[in-house]
């Protein structure tokens, strides 16, 4: 009897080891977006901007403490497309001051990203080819993972949030929601 126990006890725990593996592997960060046959979506045409407007550039925090890099967005080319996508213009300043640059969008609501062109802080180069990617949830050192999650998209229903109440926060060093 103490035997049959033993077994039962045994085939309980590892059933429970199995399940418990199974929610690990359901982790919606490591999921690829895979539009179902019936969406209708369709990207609009994009246009890349021709330069940075220098005049233009915000600022926003990517984390907490320390900074290795300034990010910055020309608030000029901060919008919403007709296909729902937000689109801006990114420079990313090293403290020794060397600039790298990209044209991207965000998809809310899918929390997809995907970068239309490279640069070196003066100009672009087109990034043909890219498919939308998953935006990872880590705010610390991620910088899409914070414009999506505190000033781009709003979460609560997944659109996209007014570019200017965008900038607006960026200026007051503050998410959009607060």
């Amino acid at each position: 009897m103490t035997r049959h126990i033993s077994i039962l006890i045994a085939l309980s725990l590892s059933s429970i080891t199995v399940s418990a593996g199974n929610i690990l592997l359901d982790d919606p960060t490591d999921a690829t977006y895979n539009p179902s046959p019936e969406e209708e979506w369709r990207e609009a045409e994009v246009k890349l901007p021709e330069q940075i407007n220098r005049d233009a550039l915000q600022a926003f925090e990517v984390g907490a403490g320390e900074q290795r890099f300034e990010y910055l967005i020309d608030s000029s080319s901060l919008h919403t497309g007709a296909d729902g996508v937000t689109r801006y213009l990114l420079v990313i300043r090293s403290r020794s001051g060397v600039e790298n640059s990209s044209y991207e969008g965000i998809r809310c609501g899918e929390r997809l990203h995907k970068v239309y062109a490279y640069g070196d802080g003066n100009k672009l180069y087109p990034s043909p080819g890219n498919d939308w990617q998953h935006i990872h949830k880590d705010e610390s050192t991620d910088y899409r993972a914070a414009l999506y999650d505190d000033m781009l998209c709003n979460l609560q229903n997944g659109t996209p949030n007014d570019p200017d109440d965008v900038i607006n926060a960026m200026r007051a060093h503050r998410q959009v929601s607060e």
